[in-house]
């Protein structure tokens, strides 16, 4: 039986050809709503130069079906006053190897509207090769253009993904296929974009999925949404998130080695990709309990070496505000707000 991070699959929860993750948008460890560039739904990340931007969770109504899927969020980026040739708006998902669908005849599918202003999405396939030494440079495969209505309809998209034969990875292990979603483009995007130009428009995604072969629309009527368990465990391997919005969630247990230092232990749910970065949403929402007593830290770490497999050490000193016993405690917890980033 195969399996992903240990959970074990049955025949359609996965689709073995679809290397998208999270394109039910079921999974926001890192909130709802944003302003600012970067991810929001799992393994999505978007950017704009210029102008208004945001990118959301929105809820479906109760019962609205996609094919044979009841849905229930989905995702949602507006851009507006954007004027010059250098400023865009896009959304992207990094498909961790460049080696997927190298040499291959693949098909784009889902679901797509326009939900406020007007004009229509880009969609673009990228090959890069990672970082470090001497990789090749990225590939790009020409652009192909979805035409939107206020409605939800299906599109698909056929693309020849070059091979990669004679090309150069990077030493890093980061090389990745990009799928992008173009919401605004100046001309200096023209190539990148078939010309879609400024735009002010809000556009809804649902249902990403990937299929090897040339499919039309009638293809994305066979989309069954992953189930949950498994797809949570894909996307953990590229984040974690501890704790929830509110300050000082119990997230692991340690000892003080010192009257003035902590180091707690904090178990992983996964395999990272990568030893993650890790930071902390503010010191205000990072506290020690010892027994009944609220120890705050002015400042943390993470010993090295940095977590990959089972879990991570936190390194709380630096201005406890209240004397910690020495040694092992029973009742000795950490709370936090804590971001693991192993993202491409």
């Amino acid at each position: 039986t195969a399996t992903v991070n240990g959970i074990p699959l049955r025949p359609g929860v996965l689709d073995p050809e679809n290397r998208i993750i999270n394109g039910a948008f079921d999974f926001w460890q890192r909130g709802t709503s944003s302003t600012a560039n970067g991810h929001l739904a799992d393994r999505w990340y978007s950017e704009f130069s210029g102008g208004s931007f945001s990118q959301s969770r929105q809820a479906f109504t109760l019962g609205d079906t996609f094919g044979n899927n009841n849905p229930t969020y989905f995702f949602r980026q507006s851009v507006s006053g954007q004027s010059t040739a250098a400023q865009y708006a896009v959304t992207v998902q990094n498909i961790e190897g460049v080696r997927n669908y190298a040499g291959q005849t693949i098909t784009v599918l889902g679901w797509m509207r326009r939900s406020s202003g007007s004009g229509n999405v880009a969609v673009q396939c990228i090959q890069d090769f990672g970082t470090g030494g001497s990789p090749s440079s990225r590939v790009f495969v020409s652009p192909q253009t979805v035409t939107l209505t206020g409605s939800w309809a299906a599109f698909a998209l056929t693309f020849a993904v070059p091979s990669i034969s004679g090309k150069t990875l990077g030493t890093n292990g980061n090389d990745y296929l990009q799928l992008r979603f173009w919401t605004s483009a100046g001309s200096d995007f023209n190539a990148n974009t078939n010309s879609l130009g400024i735009q002010t428009i809000g556009v809804d995604l649902w249902g990403i999925h990937i299929k090897q072969g040339t499919h039309t629309t009638s293809a994305v009527d066979l989309y069954r949404q992953p189930e949950l368990g498994p797809e949570l465990a894909r996307c953990q391997r590229y984040c974690v998130v501890y704790g929830g919005s509110s300050a000082y969630e119990r997230i692991g247990f340690g000892l003080n080695a010192t009257t003035t230092a902590a180091y707690p232990m904090v178990s992983l749910p996964t395999e990272m990709r990568v030893s993650p970065a890790v930071s902390a949403n503010s010191i205000s929402n990072f506290s020690i309990w010892n027994g009944v007593v609220l120890i705050t830290a002015a400042s943390i770490g993470v010993d090295s070496p940095a977590p990959k497999f089972s879990g991570f050490v936190v390194t709380v000193a630096s201005g406890l505000t209240a004397t910690a016993p020495t040694g092992l405690i029973a009742n000795y917890a950490i709370g936090a707000r804590l971001t693991l980033d192993a993202e491409l």
